[in-house]
């Protein structure tokens, strides 16, 4: 299968080189059975979309079922080749792999999972019920990170695709860019790289990216069209009856899980989850890109198979919520996410100097920290994310967290371990010097040892605050599903400045106080 694979990429680059020069025809041209063949199609108001087809072989004898799959971000049409491969020669499908507006070959402006994407997906459906000899009522939609949101996106705005395939989906792209308010340092910089060679942005949003790059600016991406995405989308596949595949990888760093993990069991249709440890698409990345044996992958397709052709295959038999734990463990099974969450404890916080989680609520207390960088790092992009995958999450020696710059809270050691499983969340009441105030808060796995591992983490950014007057800073960290192995605790820290994945509003050097009443919310009981 892979050589197949390497020729049918190696077919598509020099069509798709020839097309640069105008060799190429634009529009319908016959589909050489069981390979890939570069053209274009038509898209939303005349677009002309590149893409990459794969048939089976005997496409004109009879009816066939179609699979769109739209490119990630920065990626051209054949970055889906190997999972179309094993779909056009396994399940019979006929795969059309294309660029998204804006990107690449394809014609117009990157519209950011807007409306013109969502009519691109139509018309490409409606080219090939025209020229492929494609059965109307057995079309589906397939995609990993970008491709996933426009595999979401087009399946709430066509009926006719009946069952979806979204792996590591940007549910809310404004939320994943900023999140709480708070600009990453990499993911906006990470993506306009990807696509400053290949990709043509319209001037708004080359000003809205520059605006968050240089300027810190958390509100510049909360009016993109994908602002709120899977949110928008729940109730028309619902109404559409789709049949949904959600995957995901628990310590993605580009586009995180919240939106896939909170709004999956709003989900009426058929529907079935995946979550593992991993970063961005490197849980599933290998099986759509190269078709390689995948436990995502291989999931998704048989899924494919069994609402679109109707493969008596098992899946729907299967667990709707398949876990394995964020940091590494047997697969765990659930009939939905709020099955797999544990009761959330409430437990007041002490001074930091003390450093108690569970500490007396009714205790009065008030203590400053500085604003400045520590060890006490949410994450390291891709790096921490592709180590908790192979069971490798980094560890940092929490004792040597300065407690100058940090509030670090713990718990009692589990004398027989726990499981942590949903959303850790902190309220706490702080007291900030200017009117512009970032935390950011980890939770960890502290060892024996001293060590800790980062089980979640999240930032929250508020601006218009009163200097010197007591305000609240509530918030939910990641979601997680964490086996705490007996005699470790939990530990918590909140800092304001984590320069690594997060661009801090509050000024170097200045004056945090953290003051009762602070709690933290738990979501942990024993294994």
């Amino acid at each position: 299968m892979t050589v197949r694979i390497l020729c049918a990429l190696a077919a598509s680059v020099v069509v798709a080189g020839t097309t640069v020069l105008g060799v190429a025809p634009v529009g319908a041209v016959p589909i050489p059975g069981g390979q890939a063949t570069t053209l274009f199609i038509p898209g939303s108001e005349g677009v002309q979309l590149n893409a990459v087809i794969t048939a089976p072989a005997d496409i004109a004898t009879h009816k066939n079922p179609l699979v769109l799959q739209p490119s990630g971000w920065g990626m051209p049409a054949m970055g889906s080749l190997g999972s179309a491969y094993r779909l056009s020669t396994g399940e019979n499908f006929i795969s059309i792999e294309y660029t998204a507006r804006g990107m690449y070959l394809s014609g117009g402006e990157v519209d950011v999972l807007g409306e013109k994407d969502a009519a691109d997906a139509s018309a490409v459906i409606d080219w090939a019920i025209a020229h492929l000899n494609v059965d109307p009522d057995r079309i589906a939609i397939a995609g990993g990170s970008y491709g996933a949101g426009m595999a979401i996106l087009a399946a709430a705005h066509d009926p006719r695709i009946k069952a979806l395939v979204a792996d590591s989906p940007p549910g809310d792209l404004a939320q994943a860019l900023a999140p709480n308010d708070t600009p990453k340092t990499g993911g906006p910089i990470a993506l306009a790289a990807a696509g400053a060679a290949t990709n043509r942005f319209s001037p708004d949003l080359v000003d809205r990216g520059l605006d968050v790059i240089l300027r810190g600016n958390g509100d510049a991406f909360k009016t993109l069209p994908s602002r709120d995405l899977l949110a928008r989308a729940v109730p028309e596949l619902n109404a559409n009856g789709t049949a949904v595949f959600l995957a995901h990888d628990w310590q993605d760093s580009l586009l995180p899980v919240e939106p896939v993990y909170s709004l999956f069991d709003q989900l009426t249709g058929p529907k079935k989850l995946w979550l593992q440890p991993g970063d961005h698409s490197t849980g599933g990345g290998a099986g759509q890109i190269v078709g390689l044996p995948n436990p995502i992958w291989d999931r998704a397709l048989r899924w494919l198979d069994h609402h679109v052709n109707g493969a008596d295959n098992g899946i729907d038999a299967e667990p709707v919520v398949t876990i394995e734990p964020a940091n590494t463990g047997p697969y765990r099974h659930f009939d939905s996410v709020a099955d797999a969450q544990q009761a959330v404890r409430t437990l007041a916080l002490s001074a930091p100097s003390i450093g108690v989680i569970g500490a007396d609520p009714a205790e009065s207390w008030s203590q400053s920290v500085v604003s400045g960088p520590t060890i006490a790092v949410a994450a390291v992009p891709y790096l921490t994310g592709s180590l908790a995958q192979l069971g490798l999450a980094p560890a940092i020696p929490l004792g040597a967290v300065d407690r100058d710059l940090a509030g670090v809270w713990r718990t009692e050691p589990f004398a027989e371990g726990a499981v942590v499983s949903g959303h850790p969340r902190l309220d706490l009441t702080v007291i900030p010097a200017s009117t512009d105030l970032t935390l950011i808060g980890i939770l960890y796995d502290e060892a024996p040892d001293g060590t800790g591992k980062a089980v979640s983490y999240w930032p929250l950014t508020r601006h218009g605050l009163t200097p010197f007057a007591p305000t609240q800073m509530s918030w939910d960290l990641a979601p997680t599903y964490w086996n705490l192995a007996p005699g470790h605790r939990l530990t918590m820290t909140v800092t304001s400045q984590d320069p690594v994945p997060f661009q801090s509003s509050t000024p170097m050097g200045s004056i945090v106080t953290f003051v009762s009443p602070s709690t933290v919310e738990l979501p942990v009981s024993s294994s």
